[in-house]
């Protein structure tokens, strides 16, 4: 018996040794004692952070009107008007399309998001997305060294700061290459 103690004695002392020389930083650590100061240093103290909440629209109706003015010399203009009613802080949207036998879905959608802000002014995202053909306005005619304009796509996403019931152009685009130009004018108006 008194051997087997010694053979166990010698194994663990060997198995001691090699795991403090892998480690002789924390056997360093282990066997020096620590300052006083650094053993009582108190807990770095924890600050609670509080997530801002999320803005809560208030709860108002705000109607966005958003007119198409389609021009091309010569021509009377197109005007396309779209309304969307949405509440403070919400998004709204519509999807229009006209199917034409010869030129397949032509698309008017509008997506409109109203903020109320300070001084009663009202911060609208819009995104447009109009497609007209060209034979639609009469303008199937032959552009010189173009052809014929067959289809104007406009994408629009703007952010704007608007008073409340004023109309503002927010965007004005010409064709690149005939002299057909389209704006579009926002209108935000708050319901109470």
């Amino acid at each position: 018996m008194r051997v087997r103690v010694l053979v166990l004695s010698i194994c663990l002392m060997a198995t001691m040794a090699s795991v403090l020389a892998q480690t002789p930083a924390a056997a360093q650590r282990a066997t020096t004692p620590r300052p006083a100061a650094e053993q009582q240093a108190p807990a770095a103290p924890t600050v609670a952070v509080t997530p801002t909440p999320r803005r809560q629209g208030q709860p108002v109706n705000v109607k966005v009107d958003v007119t198409i003015t389609d021009q091309h010399s010569g021509t009377a203009a197109l005007k396309k008007t779209v309304s969307v009613v949405t509440g403070d802080g919400m998004n709204g949207f519509i999807r229009s399309t006209a199917n034409y036998s010869n030129i397949g879905d032509v698309p008017l959608n509008v997506d409109v998001e109203p903020e109320l802000i300070a001084d009663g002014k009202i911060r609208v995202r819009v995104n447009l997305q109009y497609d007209l053909p060209g034979s639609v306005t009469g303008q199937g005619t032959e552009t010189p060294g173009a052809g014929a304009l067959r289809r104007t796509q406009i994408r629009e996403n703007l952010a704007v700061i608007l008073e409340n019931g004023k109309s503002v152009i927010v965007a004005q685009s010409a064709d690149p290459v005939g002299d057909r130009q389209v704006t579009i004018d926002v209108k935000a108006t708050i319901l109470r």
